[in-house]
């Protein structure tokens, strides 16, 4: 049996508690973040930046402890560009779960 896969748009601790249990299965598991809205926004999950410094100022405690085991990459959904990334990664990893916890257009 090939090993598992789930793409999950996720933020905040609700989905990414409920996925971190796919990681713990041996599932890969894939965090879609999204791109900074504006200058000075840092790309990706809002949480990487709460708590204290663990590794660098992207990987705070708040955000390593559910997210460990997880791959993550940062994308723009409003750039026709982004989307066509997300449609290749869910065809070409052939992605078995999509998750999302995030409102439609964000």
């Amino acid at each position: 049996m090939r090993p598992r896969t789930v793409l999950s748009m996720e933020q905040a601790l609700s989905m990414t508690h409920a996925t971190l249990r796919f990681a713990h299965l041996g599932w890969r598991v894939i965090r879609l973040e999204s791109t900074p809205a504006s200058p000075g926004i840092p790309p990706g999950d809002p949480n990487r930046h709460i708590g204290s410094r663990v590794v660098d100022d992207d990987r705070r405690s708040y955000f390593i402890a559910p997210n460990v085991g997880k791959e993550a990459i940062a994308l723009n959904l409003k750039d026709p560009r982004g989307r066509e990334v997300l449609h290749r990664i869910v065809r070409e990893l052939e992605v078995d779960v999509f998750c999302s916890n995030t409102l439609p257009g964000r």
